[in-house]
């Protein structure tokens, strides 16, 4: 079974919380296939990852245990994405994306993040929900099976629904697989 680690489920290994020896069941699982998506959520920045430091994003896999794991590449978006490990859109991808957020977020405001910096607390929740968007997508993007989550954002009711048809196949908390 291939499946998508969001990055919830890498805090949880960093931090070895209980859930995390769950999500290391379900990685060290022979029968499963797991993929890291290269992007840095808003938590991996106090531990320096940033989109020219993808050496802090690979230091922070080694911590969580799953550096071997493959790597799946988000859309290019400036001031968040890892330079060299993102892809260009298309208005077919950008499609996809553009809708993942309208299902996972409704009329969420865009941030300028250059205007307000990283460390503010709307680019935080944005760069978060970019996050979000991107694994979702990268999940979607590359067929996998299970989109492994602790956020329980993408399974509510509103939103299920949405994502299932997007392509999302199953969504899980790690306790369910």
């Amino acid at each position: 079974m291939k499946v998508t680690l969001d990055h919830n489920c890498i805090i949880h290994l960093v931090n070895r919380a209980e859930i995390g020896k769950k999500v290391g069941a379900v990685v060290h699982d022979e029968r499963n296939q797991c993929f890291v998506v290269n992007i840095g959520a808003s938590e991996m920045l106090e531990r320096g990852v940033r989109p020219n430091r993808y050496d802090k994003f690979e230091e922070l896999l080694e911590t969580a245990g799953i550096a071997h794991l493959p790597r799946l590449n988000p859309l290019l978006i400036w001031g968040l994405t890892f330079w060299d490990k993102c892809v260009w859109s298309s208005d077919e991808t950008r499609k996809l994306a553009t809708e993942i957020e309208a299902a996972l977020f409704g009329n969420s405001q865009r941030v300028d993040i250059a205007a307000l910096g990283l460390e503010s607390p709307l680019t935080r929740k944005w760069v978060n929900q970019m996050c979000d968007v991107q694994t979702m997508w990268c999940h979607i993007q590359n067929g996998n099976d299970v989109f492994l989550t602790t956020d329980g954002n993408f399974s509510k009711e509103s939103k299920l629904p949405r994502l299932l048809a997007l392509g999302a196949g199953r969504i899980a908390h790690p306790s369910d697989l």
